[in-house]
């Protein structure tokens, strides 16, 4: 719940590490922010000026479409790391933790903020902010002990550099009260709130407010003192709704509000409960807390013999499951507490015969149900399959020689060279001595590693050779035993894979930012020509490497 209410802490604490140029722009100034960022880039690059190169960068992943931000860190990254600078390299492990949190994916966020760690000083801001941002993480996984440790650190840190009256020691409270109050240590959690509120009247944020008055109304429920939380609940509901903040916070505060009217014999909780739910379905975001009003809602409707909701809800619960589950495998055994999905699945088929006299679709539902799930499994078992035979063909990779990776029969990359044959059959046969210079350029090219250039061609080629395309195409043929677009895929492939076994910052990457790195102008076309060549994934070959890093 907390990552919704801290999104805001993470940008704001991204700008303080950048230079003053960056910082300048707002994020309504994304067209002249991708302008500035290119143009660093392009004289970085023109003046193997590093720091230009890293400053571009680190601003294109603020600016730039969500599936672009980590390959320009990872740019950032490899920059910073030609440069030594542990600032740079600390900075842009942050902000790839930061994106991975923002998007769910704790496990890559927790590595990236144990890599930015690692480079930062012991005292400094960014490794004590890193500290704090590993205790969110902890929160969400319910790791309630380490995250308190972590948010406590934090704090004895800000209060020895004196900023006990900046707006992140206030959230650095709010997040305390938060925890405590998950460990149902009441008292604890109400004393960080009452210090909460008293710092918050210096900044004024109606935001942080309504957060700290949320754990307060939230802590009086679990007081028993129902009539005072559903008083100070329903403010915090008014302050969200007025001024449009965190829908997961209003989901929590109407959940509150619910269960104290449940515990006063109030049969306004359905409305409550309603309302979180129709919050979780909009939002698409769930937690393990929330996901109780299914369960009291099935069971309602259940002694009401209303069996319609009671089938609404059952759906409705299966598909928070679901999200649940897509949100963090380390949630999977929360979501079995009284409805496990097996217990749900054969529950759902009685009502369905159930209602069948009423409305015959649910027996075409059930029907189309069975036909997915057997061509879900029919799916899963060739995909299992074909994942065995990729991380046997990694593992064979490992040991494979150069000369072996690339020993692949002609016709086993898809990309046929469009030669005129008419004309060719014109053309004089290569002599020896032509070949032998051709043989020496064409080595010269290897080892140059020229064809890692993404335009690379057969007409451009001939060009640097100083020769023409129907000569350079023969000469591979001949020399090499293929077309040229297999010779270049090959090249390419083989030169990643010894990179990759010798490379280990380079395993960390993305798809992408290796794809770019081997010459390729997308990953789809990086992973179709490795595939191709070596029989597997480069995922699956990255994850043999790694597990022969920790073996060894």
């Amino acid at each position: 719940m907390l990552r919704i209410s801290f999104i805001l802490f993470f940008l704001f604490c991204q700008n303080f590490f950048l230079s003053q140029s960056i910082k300048e722009f707002s994020t309504k100034d994304s067209i002249q922010a991708k302008i500035f960022a290119n143009n660093l880039i392009f004289n970085g690059k023109k003046d193997n000026n590093y720091t230009k190169l890293a400053d571009g960068y680190l601003l294109l992943s603020r600016f730039s479409d969500d599936d672009k931000v980590v390959p320009y860190l990872d740019s950032t990254i490899m920059v910073a790391a030609k440069l030594n600078n542990l600032q740079y390299l600390s900075k842009s492990y942050t902000y790839k933790g930061n994106y991975y949190y923002l998007n769910g994916d704790y496990s890559k966020s927790l590595d990236n903020y144990l890599e930015a760690r690692k480079v930062s000083d012991k005292n400094s801001k960014n490794y004590n902010l890193i500290n704090f941002n590993i205790g969110l993480l902890k929160l969400e996984l319910e790791n309630y002990d380490e995250a308190l440790n972590l948010f406590l650190n934090y704090k004895v840190f800000l209060e020895k550099n004196n900023l006990s009256d900046h707006s992140n020691y206030v959230r650095c409270l709010y997040a305390l009260a938060y925890t405590y109050s998950k460990r149902k240590e009441i008292e604890t959690s109400n004393q960080y709130l009452k210090l909460g509120f008293q710092k918050n009247e210096k900044n004024k944020n109606e935001r942080m407010y309504s957060n700290l008055l949320l754990i307060s109304g939230i802590n009086e429920f679990f007081a028993g003192n129902f009539p005072k939380s559903l008083s100070i609940l329903s403010e915090v509901s008014e302050i969200i709704n007025k001024n449009s903040f965190d829908s997961q916070n209003l989901a929590l505060s109407e959940y509150y509000s619910g269960k104290c009217l449940m515990k006063l014999n109030n049969d306004r909780f359905l409305k409550k409960f309603e309302t979180v739910d129709s919050i979780i379905i909009k939002t698409k975001d769930a937690t393990s807390e929330l996901r109780d009003v299914y369960p009291i809602l099935i069971d309602y409707y259940k002694n009401l013999h209303n069996k319609d909701k009671q089938l609404f809800y059952i759906e409705r619960l299966l598909a928070v499951d679901s999200i649940l589950y897509k949100k963090n495998n380390s949630l999977s055994n929360a979501i079995n507490k009284k409805y496990d999905t097996p217990l749900l699945l054969k529950e759902k088929e009685r009502l369905i015969e159930d209602l069948s006299s009423k409305n015959s679709k649910l027996f075409w539902l059930l029907g189309i149900g069975s036909i997915l799930v057997i061509v879900l499994l029919f799916l899963y078992t060739q995909n299992r399959n074909k994942a065995k035979l990729y991380k046997k063909k990694a593992d064979l990779l490992l040991t494979e020689s150069e000369s072996q990776v690339i020993s692949i029969e002609k016709a086993d990359l898809d990309i046929p060279e469009i030669i005129d044959t008419e004309k060719e059959k014109t053309k004089l046969k290569l002599s020896d001595e032509k070949l032998k210079q051709l043989s020496l350029k064409l080595q010269e090219f290897e080892n140059g590693n020229s064809f890692l250039n993404k335009n690379m061609s057969l007409d451009i080629l001939s060009k640097e050779l100083n020769t023409n395309r129907a000569y350079l195409s023969r000469s591979v043929n001949e020399l090499k035993g293929k077309n040229f677009s297999q010779y270049l895929n090959e090249l390419r492939i083989n030169y990643i894979i010894e990179e990759l076994k010798t490379n280990t910052q380079l395993q960390k990457y993305t798809i992408a930012s290796i794809a770019d790195q081997a010459g390729y102008n997308n990953s789809e076309s990086f992973t179709n020509a490795f595939r191709k060549i070596t029989g597997t994934l480069p995922s699956y070959f990255i994850k043999a490497l790694d597990k022969k890093d920790v073996n060894n």
